[in-house]
């Protein structure tokens, strides 16, 4: 069993000049981005808060749980004031 042959490293060099004219993973054909979906299964979003905002979130919450007598998630509460954000935004 033979041993296949080390690759010779020094053949692949290129000098600084075109490593920094090189555009890596370029194609000459312009990709478009992709149009956001607009239809379709309901998508997933993280959001980080600081200690404060998400204290306000909580206590948003509690207080909209007692005056309705109806549970309200913090998804829930996020959800409506992005689309509030959303909705005025379109009108101005």
């Amino acid at each position: 069993m033979s041993k296949a042959p080390k690759a010779d490293l020094g053949s692949m060099m290129i000098s600084k000049g075109k490593a920094a004219e090189a555009m890596p993973f370029a194609s000459s054909a312009a990709i478009p981005p992709a149009a956001p979906p607009m239809t379709g299964a309901p998508k997933s979003l993280t959001v980080k808060l600081d200690g404060d905002l998400y204290a306000a979130l909580r206590t948003y919450c509690y207080e909209q749980e007692r005056a309705t007598g109806a549970r309200m998630t913090h998804q829930e509460v996020m959800v409506t004031a992005l689309r509030a954000l959303l909705s005025a935004a379109s009108r101005s």
